[in-house]
């Protein structure tokens, strides 16, 4: 019975907490070094309308629809702090979270003052806000007050363009009707491989100064960019709702040059769902790190078939990257993390801050999700998929790929005849991969290792997403290798990889992690 009682007693404090539809959080907010507490400070949840400033003692109160939020902290002067809460952590009444002041070394004032571009705007600010708040209908409507505070920097040498905002960033869009706060922490151009990555912290306060009649095309702006959104995504997927909602979802798989989609049966066994009944999230990692998603009830927009051509003109269709083995939590309210561990591409990449909604949007929390299990089926067809032209969302400024030393964890090898398996520290491998590792140099350049001798290697991106690549192994007789769907976190590195061996044609599925 000792065993029954505090179960039972969990279990009434999860009913209790999911039974409303709102939480509170609250706490206060000091300086890292002196532990004082510090007034006015900005809190927020992040991508949302709701923040408040501290008071004298450094106290804040945060009242939230139930879901997952990531806390944002700022100050003048401060480094910027994040803190994510769910429904679990409603009447946290005790949350205290310091800040560091921002440290300003000479040496860096003096580089960044070099690579500064005088006139920035003029050479970059349209391709900036292209790519910061895009080239949507919406985003044409947006406009960027305090331009003064956007720095621009070039490194000519590294063919990187970084903005930076000395303060954050206020922007009206009067397509949607909001005043959005975006602290803006990175955004990065790379002329190399063309990929542009941003990220911040937006706070969003709707328009009061419309008309009834402009209020009403604000309303309807809002609920036609939320229809096929990533957050409408997200909501669907948690509730089990995607074919009501007009989505669908297949994998991809790429068979040499060819893509193939897999149609699912059951959506949910495919990215086994899965619901976290203590907090109510809900967990998905996909059988496949490939995934489409296609939004059946709106066409595309003639300003993006126009930048895309081969794009699809009937439906929306978006594609999300999985990182190996990595899982997506997703919260009721839409919000996911960790949110960089995919890559958009496609339709959602195409909509940026001009088209975003923040997360309490038409959000009414439930008190209950029902969960039913249910069984898989897939089928391999032909492309069902037309290519679409998709733009790069996420990913590093600087290649990690060519700092570590990468060694092998998981090869399935094949040739015509024969299958050959490895798994570190397996007992079953028949072939020994424990002494082969690759090392890529950023002058196109690596060496290859096996069983302590070394093979010196060429090497380069065969195209802009860096998801295939081609190899000469430097031998007496020079090895071309070639790696296609290429899939890199900042531990593990996936690919299939293709060479030609005595006339043999060999394939292999691998896995390589850091030494």
């Amino acid at each position: 019975m000792k065993k029954i009682i505090p179960f039972l007693f969990l279990n009434l404090i999860s009913i209790a907490v999911f039974s409303q539809a709102n939480y509170t959080i609250s706490g206060k907010i000091i300086d890292a070094a002196t532990k004082l507490p510090l007034q006015g400070a900005s809190v927020f949840a992040e991508n949302t309308t709701i923040g408040t400033a501290t008071n004298t003692e450094g106290f804040f109160r945060l009242q939230l629809p139930n879901g997952g939020y990531s806390i944002v902290v700022t100050f003048t002067g401060y480094q910027t702090e994040t803190r994510r809460v769910t429904t679990a952590d409603a009447g946290n009444r005790e949350m205290v979270i310091e800040i560091r002041q921002k440290e300003k070394e000479l040496q860096d004032v003096v580089i960044k003052a070099s690579f500064e571009v005088k006139n920035g705007w003029v050479k970059y600010g349209d391709f900036f806000l292209e790519n910061f708040i895009g080239k949507t209908a919406n985003s044409q409507q947006c406009v960027i007050k305090n331009k003064e505070a956007v720095k621009f920097f070039y490194y000519k040498r590294k063919g990187l363009l970084k903005v930076m905002a000395e303060e954050p960033l206020e922007i009206t869009n009067d397509g949607l009707g909001y005043n959005i706060k975006y602290t803006l922490d990175s955004f990065v151009h790379n002329y190399k491989t063309e990929i542009t990555t941003y990220s911040g912290y937006p706070l969003f306060q709707e328009l009061q100064n419309g008309s009834d009649e402009q209020k009403k095309i604000w309303t309807a702006n809002r609920q036609t960019a939320y229809n096929g959104s990533i957050l409408h995504f997200m909501r669907s997927l948690y509730h089990k709702k995607l074919k009501e909602e007009g989505f669908e979802i297949q994998f991809l798989v790429k068979d040499r040059d060819k893509e193939k989609a897999i149609l699912l049966k059951n959506f949910y066994g495919a990215m086994n769902y899965s619901m976290d009944e203590s907090d109510k999230t809900v967990e998905v990692n996909p059988n496949q790190k490939e995934v489409a998603v296609i939004y059946k009830d709106e066409e595309t927009t003639a300003l993006y078939r126009e930048k895309n051509p081969d794009a699809p003109e009937k439906f929306q269709l978006s594609v999300l990257s999985f990182l190996p083995n990595e899982s997506l939590d997703i919260e009721q309210n839409g919000f996911y993390f960790e949110q960089n561990d995919i890559t958009i591409n496609g339709y959602w990449a195409w909509e940026k801050i001009g088209d975003m909604l923040p997360y309490d949007f038409n959000f009414v929390p439930e008190k209950e999700t029902e969960v039913t299990p249910s069984s898989e089926t897939q089928t391999v067809v032909t492309p069902v998929l037309p290519p679409a032209k998709a733009e790069n969302q996420t990913g590093n400024a600087d290649d990690i790929f060519t700092n570590p030393v990468w060694k092998m964890d998981e090869s399935r090898m094949m040739d015509a005849a024969n299958l050959f398996y490895y798994k570190r520290g397996g007992k079953e491998n028949t072939i020994n991969f424990d002494n082969d590792f690759y090392k890529f140099n950023m002058d196109n350049t690596g060496v290859y290792t096996f069983n302590g001798q070394d093979y010196k290697f060429t090497w380069t991106y065969l195209d802009a997403a860096k998801t295939k690549m081609k190899m000469v192994i430097l031998y007496p007789t020079p090895l071309i290798v070639n790696f296609e769907n290429m899939q890199r976190s900042n531990t593990a590195f996936k690919y299939t990889r293709y060479q030609k061996v005595n006339g043999v044609n060999m394939m292999a599925i691998e896995t390589r992690t850091i030494k």
